[in-house]
């Protein structure tokens, strides 16, 4: 069976592909303590690592930060307008993520780099975007020299997905969707403000569905 290193971050997305990718390959699963990570967002982690049995390898990258972080998010407020989903940008977030996930992928004999990216990512975040994926992986089958011609390629299974496709994807695979961390604030439940929560919220009420991490907060 091939070895998969998947990019586990805590979220819906990534425990998605986490599960599915159980179902595929041997699996180990990386993650990224980039500056200001939320606890909660790093608990998830830890909590679906568990539940499904898989290693993790924590990378420590305190110099990578979110714009709402490098300049308190002054810049980004002034140029770019009410967008909320400029706070989280981060400059080749993916270009060094995938990287990091490429040097342990090497060294693993892990032959695919599993990422969450989904529709709705992509249209925003371009490094998220298939085109910007497949040259990375152009890039790696030149560089990888351990790989006895058979290089590691990131793949993208939720790519062609919006989140409602992606809960139901995650409902079929057993995914454990209480244990995922979508928000972008700490707390003891999802603020159902930012625009993670937003759209996580907008998907299930689309899908009739109640999402699982609210537990018995009233409405």
């Amino acid at each position: 069976m091939d070895k998969a290193l998947v990019m586990l971050s805590g979220g819906l997305d990534s425990a998605t592909c986490l599960y599915w990718a159980i179902e595929r390959f041997s699996v180990s699963a990386i993650t990224f303590n980039y500056f200001g990570r939320l606890d909660k967002e790093k608990r998830a982690t830890q909590l679906l690592a568990e539940k499904a049995g898989v290693q993790v390898i924590e990378v420590d990258v305190p110099f990578v930060k979110e714009a709402s972080d490098f300049d308190g998010g002054g810049k980004m407020k002034k140029e770019k307008g009410s967008d909320l989903r400029w706070a989280s940008y981060v400059p080749a977030r993916n270009m060094m993520f995938y990287s990091i996930a490429a040097h342990y992928a090497e060294y693993l004999n892990a032959k695919w780099i599993v990422g969450g990216h989904n529709s709705h990512d992509a249209s925003f975040f371009k490094d998220a975007s298939r085109t910007y994926i497949e040259k990375m992986n152009s890039l790696f089958a030149e560089s990888c020299l351990l790989c006895d011609g058979r290089p590691y390629q990131i793949v993208l299974p939720l790519a062609e997905m919006d989140r409602k496709a992606v809960i139901m994807l995650a409902r079929k695979l057993h995914v454990p969707i209480e244990m995922t961390w979508s928000c972008h604030q700490e707390g003891e439940l999802p603020c159902e403000r930012c625009y993670a929560c937003r759209q996580r919220l907008e998907a299930f009420s689309a899908l009739g569905i109640r999402d699982p991490v609210l537990g018995k907060k009233r409405r």
